[in-house]
């Protein structure tokens, strides 16, 4: 079994309180703005709920976007990745994203014997870490600016490295940076669906390999985003969808947006993006869901007691066939969980498996023709 018993984690938690690494203004559930100031009875609420907070949005830019680029995550996910990295007071420990401390402050509090490096990209944002890590942690972490992707050889070796951003491939540097029997827990994900959190162990030879142990959604490294974050999805990277091809296809469409379902698919159809829009008022049942690489794209329509239900398509790829494919393998294999599959990680690359009742199997990106 993996992980701290919940007492030592208990302890950890209670004398660092999410409270003292929150900033004044956040942004909560729906982009709610939420000034400490204005309205310190919401603030605090926020602040105590299990849901994560938004402290920076456009990279703290003034571009009006609106799109979040670094938060304080939902306690009940820190708690599940830090019991994961399965710390030891005498570690030395790598963590990349250090958003408003908060973690970093967890950690250092755990490592009581050890030492730690925390490093965050976004120069705005580590300042207001750093300060109140200084203010707040009796043994500071070593704290750096820079990109979290590259690891921080100097530092190295690791007993334990830990991400707080989602990777679509984990870098080989944190493999080489890691000690053999070192961990290595990380959010990660692609393109169709970012919920695994990963848990590596590093061998001997220089692999790293594991299974995913949890559902977490966090922000992309910033290298890694999405190519169409900030476009609108029907207009701009779908532009024209009355040059569609319309066919209808007795899949329904709801079981495949289920949880374990929707991350399997996404294993083979990495490259492939989805966007879902619900209709209002007394359509509020119906559904579309549209898929995109970015020159194909798919869309399928669902309405409640349709027998069959209509696909539009265009480009080269046949989406929804390859979707429909993605999803039957799934079927067959028996409907393993998210926890079932792992990535491997070598210095030659990687690759994603299902580990089930006849072997390991790797999952790759479909082949249709």
């Amino acid at each position: 079994m993996t992980g701290r018993p919940g007492p030592f984690w208990d302890h950890v938690f209670e004398d660092t309180p999410r409270r003292l690494y929150i900033p004044a203004v956040v942004w909560g559930v729906d982009d709610e703005l939420i000034n400490r100031d204005t309205d310190p009875d919401a603030w605090a609420a926020a602040v105590e709920a299990d849901v994560p907070l938004v402290i920076q949005m456009d990279d703290g830019t003034d571009s009006g976007d609106m799109i979040p680029t670094s938060s304080a995550s939902m306690p009940s996910l820190v708690r599940l990745m830090l019991e994961q990295l399965d710390v030891r007071p005498n570690h030395h420990v790598l963590e990349l994203g250090t958003g408003t401390g908060w973690s970093s402050a967890l950690l250092s509090a755990a490592l009581t014997e050890g030492s730690m490096i925390t490093i965050e990209i976004d120069e705005q944002v580590a300042g207001a870490a750093h300060k109140v890590l200084r203010e707040r942690c009796r043994t500071v972490p070593t704290m750096v600016v820079g990109d979290g992707l590259e690891g921080h050889e100097p530092g190295a070796p690791y007993d334990r490295l830990i991400a707080t951003m989602a990777v679509r491939h984990v870098p080989y540097a944190w493999v080489e940076q890691v000690k053999p029997g070192g961990v290595i827990v990380t959010p990660w994900g692609n393109s169709y669906n970012v919920s695994g959190l990963l848990r590596l162990c590093v061998d001997g030879s220089g692999t790293a390999s594991g299974r995913f142990v949890g559902n977490v959604n966090f922000m992309w490294a910033r290298s890694q985003r999405s190519a169409f974050d900030g476009r609108p999805f029907v207009g701009d990277v779908i532009p024209d969808p009355e040059t569609a091809r319309v066919r209808h296809t007795l899949t329904d469409p709801r079981p495949l947006r289920r949880e374990h379902a929707d991350f399997a698919i996404g294993l083979r159809l990495p490259d492939v993006e989805q966007r879902t829009f619900f209709g209002r008022a007394d359509r509020a049942d119906e559904f579309t869901v549209w898929y995109s690489d970015g020159k194909s794209w798919a869309a399928i329509d669902y309405k409640p007691g349709a027998d069959s239900f209509e696909v539009s398509e265009h480009g080269p790829r046949d989406l929804w066939a390859e979707i429909e494919a993605a999803y039957e393998a799934w079927l067959g294999q028996g409907e393993p969980t998210r926890e079932q599959h792992g990535v491997t990680v070598t210095r030659d690359g990687r690759s994603t498996w299902l580990e089930g009742p006849n072997g390991r199997v790797e999952i790759g990106p479909a082949s249709i023709t």
